[in-house]
């Protein structure tokens, strides 16, 4: 793709392909580019392939492409894999002494006039006086030699990341870095992009988790609770890296429903909590989101999702569960659901989830996948932190009170404070049980009020593209990200109408395109189409034209470009 550069790395789990691909994209970064970077990986600790991509590029991009122009590999099975990915005059580089190519990739280098060279890190890392496993700082010099960057940009990161580590000689770090880089002289790489001229110097580079975490700090969280569960972990590690700094509690509980009661009672006593999650810990934490819809206690949680049902496939994304984020709980009650689509909608609408969940007394679930939680997207700055709302009074007597919008009283459980029931029971405006025919209506239709001044005070679907196109895609989540990218290098009239406040849906764009008799494509990253069928619900507007994708892979670019060529 010629408005962009793409490069890969390729190994097993346990040889730093992840940490590798680190410092490529912040050097990237660094020396005056915008980048995006992916990850794919086994749910193994040793073995098996794994990747990181990079693209980058002289504008904002925030998705991946499924071509490659520099693939550098330090295991056999990735070389397997993925040098049918490698581009026409792309290049090779791999350290596997005894390896051979296959028939058909060796025809496939052929016809692509690829350029394959073999460094032998084993033999360099010796010279270097160090470790074998340093072969993969070798062969991270050579690609940075490929691209013709200062040497001193990339060894910065390197240094920076191994002073943090015990027991690791930075000299032989340096040296092997410089070895790689010196072994690289005969080979020219065509493509590479302009440099940003300004403004990218103070950048950064944040996953989703990481997003979500600095969000959660801004929006006044104090405390934090989860079990680990791939793709949420990492919000866990990286809130317990700051918690010295913002004296923010973190705690790994022994189960997913102690980590959500555990916030739920943070919440219930004043302090901002969450917990986070995939769609296994999601199940359990159901009882509890359901307590929370009776006795009105905020609660927040981060449904990060993957790929299948069960177990399914942990390390690689998906986008099927809204449905259970929709009807998690048993009975009635309001909710809101909101999704993430990138590094800044996560910092955004985490604390947009604190905000409508302690305004409404509502339980908020926020959507993220495996795709935006552990990907590095590149961004200008951090927007300007959300400004509080904790819809407490001082005045309250009666803790349910029946009210016009449904949202009754709410103060703290304080000393010089009335004291109130808060009862999972049904129960009267005081919080006492009851099972009076009037009480259990009236109560169930004050929860439900508050749904109704809740949808009319989030935004609508934001739309990107021209005001006549000829097709517009619908989604939610990480489909953005793709979809906006194509729409840079396609030059027919394409429009993206996004949604990240997902429920209650606003349907009013979605109506005015169908009265217009506009194409709409859905687009989403599932089999059966979630989305569609709560627009199909909401809005009785049914969508015959889907573009879907289930195979543990996110939207790619090329996905659309494609779609949008047989169209």
């Amino acid at each position: 793709m010629k408005d962009r550069f793409t490069i890969k790395f390729g190994g097993y789990s346990g040889q730093g392909i992840n940490t590798l691909g680190g410092f490529l994209s912040k050097a990237l970064k660094n020396s005056g580019y915008f980048t995006f970077a992916y990850r794919e990986y086994p749910s193994v600790i040793k073995g098996g392939y794994a990747s990181f991509q990079i693209d980058f590029a002289s504008h904002f991009i925030s998705s991946s492409t499924t071509k490659t122009k520099i693939l550098a590999c330090i295991s056999d099975e990735s070389l397997d894999k993925y040098t049918q990915t490698v581009t026409k005059d792309g290049v090779i580089l791999h350290s596997l002494k005894e390896y051979t190519f296959s028939k058909e990739n060796t025809e496939y280098i052929k016809e692509n006039s690829i350029v394959v060279k073999y460094i032998d890190t084993e033999a360099l890392a010796q010279e270097c006086n160090a470790p074998p496993i340093m072969g993969n700082i070798i062969m991270l010099g050579a690609v940075w030699s490929l691209l013709k960057l200062n040497r001193k940009v990339l060894e910065k990161e390197v240094v920076e990341y191994f002073s943090k580590k015990k027991g690791i000689d930075i000299e032989a770090e340096k040296r092997c870095l410089s070895a790689g880089y010196q072994n690289i002289k005969d080979i020219k790489v065509k493509g590479l992009p302009e440099k940003i001229k300004k403004g990218w110097e103070n950048s950064k580079i944040l996953t989703g988790n990481q997003a979500i975490a600095l969000g959660a700090i801004a929006g006044g969280c104090r405390a934090y609770f989860a079990y680990p569960m791939t793709p949420a972990t990492s919000i866990l590690e990286t809130l317990g890296d700051t918690y010295e700094e913002t004296g923010i509690i973190v705690k790994q509980a022994e189960s997913e429903i102690t980590a959500i009661q555990m916030a739920m009672g943070s919440m219930y006593m004043g302090a901002r909590a969450f917990t986070a999650t995939s769609g296994g810990g999601f199940d359990l934490m159901t009882e509890t989101i359901s307590c929370s819809g009776m006795t009105e206690i905020p609660l927040v949680i981060v449904l990060g999702q993957r790929a299948g049902s069960g177990t399914g496939v942990p390390t690689f994304s998906g986008s099927s569960d809204l449905d259970a984020a929709l009807q998690a709980g048993h009975g009635e009650f309001p909710r809101c659901v909101l999704a993430a689509s990138d590094a800044i909608d996560s910092y955004e609408l985490i604390q947009e989830a604190f905000n409508i969940s302690e305004t409404y007394q509502i339980p908020v679930i926020l959507l993220t996948e495996k795709q935006i939680s552990e990907s590095l997207f590149n961004i200008l700055e951090l927007p300007t932190p959300l400004k509080i709302q904790r819809g407490l009074t001082s005045k309250g007597t009666k803790r349910y009170l029946l009210t016009k919008d449904g949202i009754s009283p709410r103060w703290l459980p304080k000393k010089g404070q009335k004291t109130y029931l808060s009862n999972s029971d049904e129960h009267d405006e005081h919080g006492i049980s009851t099972e009076d025919i009037e009480d259990i209506k009236s109560m169930a239709q004050k929860r439900i009020r508050k749904s109704i001044k809740l949808e009319k005070s989030i935004p609508h679907p934001k739309y990107y593209g021209p005001k006549d196109p000829t097709i517009v895609f619908v989604g939610m989540g990480s489909t953005k990200n793709a979809v906006l990218d194509a729409m840079k290098v396609n030059k027919k009239r394409i429009g993206y109408l996004h949604y990240k406040y997902i429920f209650p849906l606003k349907e009013e764009k979605i109506l005015e395109l169908n009265k217009k008799g506009t194409q709409i494509v859905l687009i989403e990253n599932n089999l059966v189409g979630a989305f569609g069928k709560l627009i199909k619900e909401q809005s009785g507007i049914y969508i015959p034209n889907t573009l879907n994708k289930f195979d543990g892979r996110p939207f790619f670019v090329d996905d659309i470009l494609e779609y949008i060529k047989n169209r």
